[in-house]
Parts: structure tokens; sequence; C-alpha cells
């Protein structure tokens, strides 16, 4: 009798705990897409252990992630060029979206180092500035030694990922939903510039920026997409 007794709170903690668990995740559910979480969990819990190096494959430079990227970005930037179509949109809100617009094709086509990956041809000025020995801005060699690539992205991923608390009416901007693709990212560089050298934080960040520049784009294609079908959806409310 006393063992059951003792038992008895014992089970009931438990089954507080799960239900607790449970009512979060379904909370952060609605609130937060959690598919940043999913693929980081899907990279570093399974595809980093694979053989025959599938990770590196996936996320090292001109993997699989790369160009998934810029196949996102394009898509992004074509979805923009819908939705200013489609939409109705202020003279402020145009701007906006045509500098998202911009800003898509350019990182697609520094990620293709401007089509030199495809065609063979470059810009020896830039070549020879550049860690990559290739035609892109964003491998230059002033850039990589005072870490303003790195903190140029995790600027731009805190931007974007609090974009909506700060401009909640914008709808050029990300919706508080798809934050956690611009946010992860954005504490990730950070991490990634302080400590990638082994030994000067506790633990040593490995490069898998291709990773979280896929998420990035993957947010910007989602955010772009959802804004055109909300575009969408409204042009045809106003319909006769």
């Amino acid at each position: 009798m006393a063992s059951r007794q003792a038992h008895q709170p014992q089970a009931f903690s438990h089954w507080l705990f799960q239900n607790m668990q449970h009512l979060l995740l379904q909370r952060l559910r609605r609130q937060f897409d959690l598919i940043p979480l999913a693929i980081l969990l899907l990279a570093y819990g399974l595809l980093q252990w694979l053989p025959f190096e599938i990770f590196g494959w996936l996320q090292n430079e001109d993997g699989l992630l790369e160009w998934a990227s810029v196949v996102l970005l394009l898509a992004a930037a074509v979805q923009i060029a819908l939705l200013l179509r489609r939409g109705r949109i202020s003279k402020q809100e145009l701007w906006g979206w045509l500098l998202l617009a911009l800003m898509c094709l350019v990182f697609a086509g520094e990620e293709l180092s401007w089509g030199e990956r495809l065609h063979g041809y470059g810009v020896e000025t830039l070549r020879a500035i550049n860690t990559q020995e290739e035609t892109n801005l964003h491998n230059i060699r002033l850039f990589q030694k005072h870490g303003l690539l790195h903190l140029g992205w995790a600027g731009l991923g805190l931007a974007l990922g609090g974009s909506h608390w700060w401009f909640p009416k914008m709808s050029v901007l990300p919706a508080k939903r798809l934050c956690l693709y611009f946010l992860i990212p954005s504490v990730w560089y950070v991490a990634f510039e302080f400590c990638r050298k082994p030994g000067v934080c506790w633990v040593a960040v490995a490069n898998h920026q291709e990773l979280y520049e896929f998420l990035i784009a993957l947010g910007l294609f989602l955010h772009c997409r959802m804004r055109l079908k909300q575009a969408t959806e409204a042009a045809r409310g106003v319909q006769p």
C-alpha cells in the first residue's frame, strides 16, 4: 500500500510533465514554423553520420544545398514579380519589394559567382583579391579577414527574423511565423565568427555555411510565396 501511494505522485508528475511538453509544442507550432529545427535535426542527427561523405556532398561549396539556395532565391524573385503584377501595392511597399527582389537576385548571382561556375569566364581583378579565386564580392579577402561577411549574414538574419516585432504591418517583411529561418542562421554566424578556431570557445563551430544560407533562402522563398498567396486571394475577393 505504501509503495503504491509513493508511486502515485511520481506517475502524476510524469503525466503532468508530458502534457506540459505537448501543450508547449502545440503552442510553438501555432506561432512558429518549426521546419528549420527539423532540418537541423535531420542534418546533424542523421546525415552528418552517413558514410561516403554524403553530408559534405550536400552542404559543401558547390554542393546540393548551395544550388538549392540559388533555385529558391530565383523562385522568390519570380514570386515577387507576380505579386507586384497581381496585388495592390503602395508606393512604399513597391520599393521594398523591388529591393527584396534585387537582394534575392544578387545573392543568387553571388552564389554562382555570376555564372563563372557554369561557363568558366570571370573577372581577373576580382579573382586576384578573392579567397576562392572566383568572380564574386562576398569572398573578397577584406570581408573575410575582418569578419564582415559572417557578421553581415548575422545582421541580415536578425533584421529579417526580428522585423515583424518592429514593423508588424509591413507585408514586405517576413511574418513572425517564419522568424526561425533567419534568427537561427544569425546566431550560428556569430558563433562561427568567434568560435571557429579550436580552443577559443568550449566547442569549435564547424564550417556549415551552406546549410544556414539554405535556411535563409528557404525562408525568403516561403515568405514571398505566402505574400503572393495573400495578394492573389485579396484580388479575387474584390472582383465583381
